[in-house]
């Protein structure tokens, strides 16, 4: 506590703060593609909503679906089936995690949204020894929760930065 102009004012503790950016950083939002399990970081999820009518842009990438309007905002949509190399089809429970980027918010269609789950940091392998068309730069590790391994991503990087100076073109143009 300090004392200023008479006015009693009361921070919280280091180790409080250090103790809720920890739990936060250990939650992940874990949705399935195909038969596959995959978890992001919580924090940079911004919500998660059920799949809207994208309007195509012409010219982009394949995985690229176009844009969507959520409460007036124009929000870039992805398809991670194609991003991640898997065919493209519908599912009964497809998803839209909205996240954000550099260069604002950005909707990734997924095959459906499983939990929000804590994994401890020592149950996350950060440098598995895998051989995979998976670029290595979009894994964040391989967690363990319960008997399930969940490929760990950071959908910034699954984007990759000319995806998104794309989209800022788009936006600006």
């Amino acid at each position: 506590m300090s004392t200023t102009n008479n006015e009693i004012t009361s921070k919280p503790s280091d180790a409080k703060l250090n103790t809720a950016r920890d739990e936060n950083d250990n939650k992940y939002l874990l949705f399935s593609i195909g038969k596959e399990m995959f978890g992001v970081p919580l924090m940079g999820v911004r919500e998660v909503t059920e799949p809207q009518k994208v309007k195509p842009i012409a010219n982009t990438s394949k995985h690229f679906l176009g844009v969507i309007n959520i409460r007036g905002e124009i929000i870039g949509v992805i398809d991670l089936r194609i991003r991640l190399n898997h065919p493209a089809e519908k599912t009964p429970f497809m998803a839209m995690i909205i996240f954000e980027t550099a260069v604002g918010p950005m909707a990734a269609v997924v095959d459906k949204v499983e939990s929000v789950s804590i994994i401890e940091e020592k149950n996350i392998d950060r440098n598995p020894n895998i051989s995979s068309d998976f670029s290595q730069k979009y894994l964040m590790g391989i967690g363990k929760l319960n008997d399930d391994l969940i490929t760990l991503i950071n959908l910034n990087d699954v984007l990759g930065v000319e995806t998104l100076n794309n989209f800022r073109t788009t936006k600006m143009g």
